[in-house]
């Protein structure tokens, strides 16, 4: 089973967003990263009550190919403002990892908590 070190992750509806994430094996004690070397991590955002077997309807979905310290689990997903610019609420998600070889669980379910911008002035 895999996991990240968060239960929910906080976004600014419409703005950019960047968050580094950590994936390990939890089925093992004490946890171990999961060497991200070569390998692909899916990461999809849906609706709490989505329940398909697919992708199609998911609000956020993201690709990463490129990590921070791979061999150590460690990777940055990165949202542009437009792809956080949906509605404000609570929404699941997690994370796939993938290459040609291995196809590992999905993570534990995470949370993420679309919320308003407050300070909206420009001067």
């Amino acid at each position: 089973m895999i996991c990240g070190r968060v239960d929910t992750i906080e976004m600014r509806q419409g703005n950019p967003f960047s968050s580094e994430v950590t994936l390990e094996d939890i089925s093992v004690d004490p946890a171990v990263a999961i060497d991200l070397t070569d390998k692909t991590v899916f990461i999809s955002v849906k609706k709490l009550n989505d329940y398909r077997l697919d992708d199609d309807e998911a609000l956020i979905t993201s690709e990463i190919t490129v990590h921070d310290d791979a061999e150590n689990g460690i990777t940055t997903w990165t949202l542009t403002a437009a792809e956080t610019l949906i509605p404000l609420g609570r929404y699941k998600a997690d994370a796939r990892i993938y290459t040609d070889l291995t196809d590992y669980d999905n993570s534990v379910t995470f949370y993420v908590e679309v919320v308003p911008v407050v300070t909206r002035r420009l001067t």
